[in-house]
């Protein structure tokens, strides 16, 4: 498993191949003593998928996990991080 930190990568979901961006750790700005998961936001992706069995591959690091002083730089700080997993697995590496 990586480092603790936020990824760029992609999640197959049966035969699709979907891009994301992927959280290790805890959720230090609201939880940091909380359990170590990994989150992953698929990117464009709008379906129930809870209790299907994925894969996550993980192609960039991104950045170390932080805590934020505010909910507002906690998100504007996703934003930017979509963003960049987005244009890292643009560049055409696929797992």
């Amino acid at each position: 498993m990586p480092a603790d930190g936020v990824y760029a990568g992609f999640v197959r979901i049966g035969d699709t191949l979907l891009q994301a961006a992927i959280s290790i750790g805890t959720n230090p700005t609201f939880t940091p003593d909380g359990q170590s998961r990994v989150e992953a936001f698929i990117l464009d992706f709008d379906e129930d998928i809870y209790g299907t069995i994925i894969e996550v591959f993980f192609t960039h690091r991104i950045r170390a996990m932080e805590r934020f002083d505010s909910l507002e730089s906690l998100i504007e700080q996703m934003d930017a991080d979509v963003v960049l997993a987005r244009r890292l697995t643009d560049a055409g590496s696929t797992p």
